[in-house]
């Protein structure tokens, strides 16, 4: 289960890379009680035991809130302010209006006119930037190099002071958001958020189209995009709205002096944010079965219940408390009885809203049979509300959450710079700044009157009962996501049921959880090694240990990878070992749900060489949870429905591929073509449809014949500890197999003297192409090169491509790995113009970009190079950062651990001459690879027509058996 709280649901301009993404906001939480407060500074902000940072809060004479973090060993400073505001302050006549100013005010402020220079600035000084705007918030954020703070920030606090707002680039930027809105016309969960919407009070703000488009940015004849956009800010954006936080290496007080210079100029008006007076649905639209036709075949049932926003009950936490138990997923649960009764195959539970109200929301992906009978799913889930009601109301689960978040906040690990201004930013909007830190981790008060009167709103008559399926009946559509939908009142039948529902002896409330730790001891290092080392080594079987407790916290990371040639063979094999992956995680489920929720993570892979499992946490009862997961491995019992439901549940998926957006199945299909044993999913699916239980275990025997093993103990472990591991996991794995050496990574890589296209058929308007240039040299050398060639061909190609040309929303141009060999790689979405179009406007931007090249000045070389080498340089931030880093490093056989260190020894010597100079060798000697598709919008054009006569082009798989040449990586 799923359980989040999610105070907005974000649109972002990513600057990066031109593509969108989905944003959740940082959680409402009680305020912290004294016994929970952990160190309290001076200036009032609590923080965790293990948390070495220091920090301030200030508040401008303008009314801008501000948290300060200087951080001494930080490799990265960032900066976000969240100003609260978002779509829901739209102009009724100007939907979209919100995120589209998000958008302008990357593109030139008075003081910093240059288009992309703000972007420029950040990747020559190894940093990025991001927005996004949401229901009530619009977040802005970057990270940057240190030593880059002072000059970044300046940049970033003109957005918020003198954006130009250029009507030039007004025109020009509404493609950009019209080309997002297209990007996801066919995308299912836009569509089904449009249909809610439309299906709630239209007279209540959340219900409007958010994105915008052409239509609604339009010039109208009462007035104009830009006097409409100018006006926006100048409303909304007041330093009265506002909330900063910004971490540096520098400390407090030169970080005060800094904001204090920079953010005293941003204007205000005063005005604040007020939660909306108006009723978020009608009575017509509660008790309501709604039905949605989707794109790809699906089936989900959703039971949505508003309910008051629960921030005010901060120290209750109810809606916590009640999606815990709603959400579990161990014996008894609501969950494991509709899995047994074949009816759904997962659930979710999470609430969501704006400041004035949430909604408490039930999710479930169906079974054939569950769509048929999504009354008795219904029926059975107000069985479960009735019996937290009657018997669940007692302080053991609160206790639960309580001593995990407690524990959590104790040992609170450390993230990115830029991912702790995001959540400061956002906090300090809501809490007091004593809790912007510790609001996310508050269980203070059990309160069964609170919780009670959460329970009782969710009830039939309060529901919004939704279903998406193929085949449904509907009769309106959605307009500007073309998605059909039918709205009905549920009858008096289905409501008497749902009100007063059969009890189900099957269902139980939560056992207590046993694996939450209470041992929280750092171990006495025993071993001095500064990186891994081989504690444990007999053939076919190796396990690397690294005792680890730098970060202070008492967890650890154990990683396994079995490999096998049994795991893809072939498109069959490659599909038995995913259906014995899902059977593996569907029969651990209810043992392993509780450890989860514990802080004890556990997890299975399946790979084109193997499998393997994890487990990170807490490591007082890590060994337990291993053998057990260990033992499943070796000897799972295949039960017939689960075999049934997860080999449906993959085929649909793997069908279901060909709706993805058409950039997505072109990085698909470019991995098909460079590497082998990869397949296409429509013959993934077809080779599952074959599979039957004899053979899936017949499979099992064999992937298991012949084995490699390589381990990682990482963390609070000592030597002893992971020997121990190590012995349990060589009996488990190598009786009854034989050691077999590890095979071989495969490549290809283009060795024609044409470039190679694969042509894709998608079904969506934009059109898609991607450029892969590949080098068959290896070295250290070559992987300098093609690394600072990357970073510096970043912003400009962004620039061009989607700034200046407004060619797609999706655009993304950098250096890339394909296992060991370096390259470039760029990748256009466009709703304006064909591949072959955008593969001339790509091939010319190349061609001008070595004169950017020999024009780009010496200090700017330096900057792009030493923010490079500040990166490669860059302190682990947790133990998971370090583990993963180990873990990728023994997977390469790069085993003195020093594979950065070694890229930045060739770095450090070059020069710009060697960069200009490999450049024009590069693009004179390898040819690309091209992955592509036609949008609908652009085959009626003659690079389409003469492109349909061109017998080289490879339109279906396998491809290019002839001219790729086969490259093997240890």
């Amino acid at each position: 289960m799923k359980q989040h709280k999610i105070k907005l649901v974000v649109l972002c301009l990513a600057a990066t890379l031109g593509v969108s993404t989905l944003t959740a906001c940082s959680t409402h939480s009680n305020i912290n009680s004294q016994s929970q407060q952990g160190i309290m500074q001076s200036n009032s902000i609590i923080k965790s035991q293990n948390d070495q940072r220091d920090y301030r809060y200030i508040k401008l004479d303008n009314g801008l809130k501000v948290v300060l973090v200087s951080d001494i060993k930080a490799d990265k400073a960032a900066a976000s302010l969240d100003v609260h505001i978002g779509h829901m302050s739209d102009p009724i006549d100007r939907h979209g209006l919100s995120h589209f100013l998000e958008h302008m005010l990357f593109l030139g402020t008075k003081k910093y006119p240059k288009v992309g220079g703000y972007d420029e600035y950040l990747k020559a000084n190894g940093g990025w930037s991001n927005a996004g705007t949401g229901q009530e918030h619009t977040n802005y954020f970057f990270e940057v190099n240190q030593g880059s703070l002072n000059e970044a920030l300046d940049r970033f606090a003109q957005f918020f002071i003198s954006p130009t707002l250029d009507p030039e680039y007004v025109e020009r930027e509404k493609n950009a958001v019209h080309s997002e809105y297209q990007m996801k016309i066919k995308d299912d969960a836009r569509r089904i958020r449009e249909v809610r919407k439309e299906t709630s009070n239209q007279a209540h703000p959340a219900s409007q189209f958010s994105v915008g488009n052409l239509d609604t940015l339009m010039d109208n004849e009462n007035t104009k995009l830009v006097d409409d956009l100018k006006a926006h800010y100048k409303h909304y954006y007041s330093a009265s709205r506002m909330a900063l936080s910004v971490v540096g290496k520098e400390n407090l007080d030169t970080l005060e002096s800094w904001v204090r210079e920079k953010f005293s100029a941003v204007p205000t008006n005063g005005t604040i944010s007020k939660p909306v007076n108006i009723k978020p649905f009608l009575n017509e639209q509660l008790g309501v079965r709604i039905d949605i036709e989707p794109i790809k075949d699906v089936r989900t049932l959703t039971l949505n219940f508003p309910v008051p926003n629960s921030l005010t009950h901060y120290k209750e936490k109810p809606l916590t408390f009640i999606s815990n138990i709603v959400g579990n997923e161990g014996e008894g649960s609501l969950f494991s009885y509709l899995k047994q009764q074949g009816l759904i195959e997962s659930l979710g539970v999470y609430h969501y809203g704006p400041d004035d109200f949430e909604l408490f929301s039930i999710s479930m992906n169906l079974t054939k049979k569950g769509l048929t009978d999504y009354q008795q799913i219904t029926e059975a889930t107000f069985a479960y509300l009735q019996l937290i009601a009657s018997k669940g109301l007692t302080s053991v689960y609160f206790d639960e959450l309580k001593a995990v978040a407690d524990t959590g906040f104790k040992f609170q690990e450390k993230h990115s710079a830029a991912n702790t201004v995001q959540n400061l930013s956002g906090q300090l909007q809501y809490y007091s700044p004593e809790h912007v830190l510790s609001a996310g981790y508050i269980y203070q008060e059990f309160s069964v009157e609170v919780i009670k009167e959460y329970l009782d709103l969710l009830t039939p008559k309060n529901m919004r009962q939704t279903r998406v399926a193929k085949g449904l009946k509907t009769d309106k559509i959605q307009a500007e996501y073309n998605a059909p939908y039918l709205m009905a009142k549920l009858n008096e039948d289905e409501l008497e049921k749902y009100q007063n529902p059969k009890a189900i002896e099957a269902l139980k409330l939560p056992k207590e959880n046993p694996f939450i730790a209470k041992n929280l001891k750092l171990k006495t290092i025993t071993s001095s090694a500064v990186n891994p080392e081989i504690t444990f080594e007999k053939p076919g079987f190796k396990l690397w240990h690294k005792q680890d407790t730098e970060f202070k916290i008492p967890k650890a990371s154990v990683n396994i990878q079995i490999y096998s040639d049994e795991a893809g063979r072939d498109a069959a094999s490659r599909a038995k070992n995913t259906l014995y992956n899902a059977l593996l995680k569907d029969s651990l489920n209810e043992f392993g749900y509780p450890a989860k929720q514990a802080g004890l993570n556990y997890n299975l892979w399946s790979t084109n060489r193997g499998m393997g499992f994890g487990v990170n946490g807490y490591d007082e009862k890590q060994v337990e949870l291993l053998v057990t997961i260990n033992k499943r491995i070796r000897n799972l019992t295949i039960d017939p429905a689960a075999f049934e439901l997860h080999k449906a549940r993959l085929i649909r998926s793997w069908n279901n591929a060909k709706f993805d957006r058409p950039y997505s199945q072109s990085l698909a299909a470019l991995s098909q073509v460079q590497r082998t044993k990869v397949y296409a999913p429509s013959k993934l699916a077809k080779a599952l449809e074959l599979v039957t239980i004899a053979e899936l275990k017949s499979y099992i025997e064999a992937f298991h014949r012949k084995i490699e093993i390589e381990a990682l103990v990482h963390g609070n472990m000592t030597k002893k500890e992971s020997m121990l591991i190590a012995s349990n996991l060589y009996a488990l794995n190598l009786t009854g197999s034989k050691a077999k050496v590890r095979a071989d990574k495969v490549v290809k890589l283009n060795n024609s003297d044409e470039t190679l296209v694969r042509e894709l058929d998608v079904d969506h308007n934009d059109s898609s192409l991607i450029l892969s240039y590949v080098n068959d040299d290896s070295s250290l050398n070559s992987r300098a090169h093609f690394a600072l060639i990357g970073r510096v061909i970043n912003a400009p190609f962004y620039k061009a491509i989607r700034t200046e040309q407004q060619l797609g929303y999706i655009v993304a141009g950098r250096s890339r790995m394909l296992e060991d060999l370096p390259g470039l790689f760029f990748l256009v979405q466009s709703p304006k113009a064909g591949p072959v179009e955008l593969e001339r406007r790509i091939s010319q931007f190349l061609t001008g970009f070595d004169e950017q090249l020999s024009q780009m000045t010496q200090v700017q070389f330096i900057d792009y190079k030493e923010g490079l080498i500040k990166d490669l340089k860059a302190k682990d931030k947790n133990l998971n950062e370090r583990t993963s880093y180990y873990w990728a490093e023994i997977n390469a056989k790069e085993f003195n651990f020093d594979s950065d260190k070694q890229l930045i020894t060739v770095i450090e010597k070059l020069t710009q001459d060697d960069i200009k100079d490999f450049y024009r060798k590069l693009m004179a000697r390898i040819k690309p690879i091209i992955v592509r598709s036609f949008g609908k919008a652009h085959r009626v054009d003659d690079d389409y027509k003469a492109a349909q006569k061109d017998a080289n082009v490879c339109r279906e798989n396998p491809c290019f058996v002839e001219q790729l040449k086969t490259s093997v990586r240890f």
